[in-house]
């Protein structure tokens, strides 16, 4: 009886653990899942599909014009929220599905904003609504693209192009490092095949391999470059811009920053850096010593200047030195300017 009992408390232990390893593993919604739902852009745990058509709409509602607009966001657990906006050419009519989420609240929410907004920093692109009413808050995140290369333990690419297949030694700096994975991100490189056999014979036609090695593993896109192809020509223009850049490397840029800033006390600013707008709603009322639980990057602003400015506004620092790098690091500011 005593081993049997065992054998049921190891039993129920594997069980746990087995649970536990598997619920660390962001699940992948299936393409019939994808179908269903008729989405106009899909974010498949950061990895987004019709990005173009958010910026269409964005355009659209800035131009006034009405229209309709479904984002499916996926959960770690594979379940789809659906999001859908509305713009009747006053307000943007807005409802959050979460019926489908199994950890959710199961409840559909719906509400209206006055504005669709955009934000673009270094290290990420943001869409969210403002002046909303009937919701906790009143603003809303609709879409977040992240493309953060520090974040990333190993980012490299080897490209092969040309018909003799010559082959690229790239080697980046920080600053074409970061933009070359923001433009890979923003083309989707992951889900994307951009393969094209449909060339005429009329155009040049060069070969392309890359290969992006991105922490432990390697993702290879191979295409033709063709005119007739709007998916090819996205990866043709960021070959193109790695060999530029591999061979007319930029020269180091003055060192600036950019972030919400979080408190201001007599002669110093604390910011988070890249922030978007709604992060920044997100973490407004948590206190300095609190900031340290967050995944974000705070740093401390040394200024004779600090009285000028106030928590929440969104600036640029010119950084003269790093006086520490800890976390949050210290560095002393130059010329600082509010962004709107």
């Amino acid at each position: 009886m005593v081993t049997q009992k065992w054998v049921w408390i190891l039993g129920a232990i594997l069980f746990i653990l087995t649970g536990c390893q598997e619920s660390d593993q962001a699940a992948q919604p299936t393409d019939e899942d994808d179908s269903e739902f008729n989405a106009d852009v899909v974010d498949v745990h950061g990895g987004i599909t019709g990005l173009d058509n958010m910026e269409n709409y964005f355009q659209q509602v800035e131009k006034q014009k009405k229209g309709d607009l479904r984002v499916v966001s996926y959960t770690i657990e594979g379940d789809p929220i659906l999001t859908d906006l509305a713009y009747d050419g006053k307000q943007i009519n807005v409802k959050y599905d979460y019926t489908r989420d199994q950890y959710g609240s199961g409840e559909v929410d719906t509400f209206h904003c006055e504005k669709l907004k955009r934000e673009e920093n270094s290290t990420n692109l943001s869409y969210y609504l403002t002046d909303c009413d009937g919701t906790h808050g009143d603003m809303r995140d609709v879409l977040t693209v992240s493309y953060n290369v520090q974040r990333q333990d190993v980012f490299e690419v080897e490209l092969t192009y040309g018909k003799e297949g010559g082959k690229q030694s790239i080697e980046l700096n920080d600053d074409d490092k970061q933009e070359v994975y923001k433009q890979l991100v923003l083309a989707n490189y992951l889900n994307e095949n951009p393969r094209d056999e449909s060339c005429s014979k009329e155009e040049e036609i060069i070969p392309y391999s890359m290969q992006v090695k991105i922490n432990g593993a390697d993702h290879t896109l191979k295409w033709l470059s063709c005119t007739s192809s709007e998916k090819a020509n996205k990866f043709t223009n960021i070959a193109e811009y790695i060999i530029h850049v591999s061979k007319n490397p930029k020269e180091s840029s003055e060192d600036v920053i950019y972030g919400y800033i979080m408190a201001v006390e007599d002669n110093q600013i604390l910011i988070g850096q890249d922030l978007t707008a709604t992060d920044y709603e997100s973490l407004k009322n948590v206190k300095a010593e609190g900031l340290g639980n967050y995944i974000f990057t705070f740093v401390y602003i040394e200024t004779d200047g600090a009285q000028d400015f106030s928590e929440g506004d969104k600036i640029a620092v010119e950084v003269d030195r790093v006086l520490d790098d800890g976390s949050p690091g210290r560095v002393k500011g130059g010329d600082i300017e509010k962004i709107n």
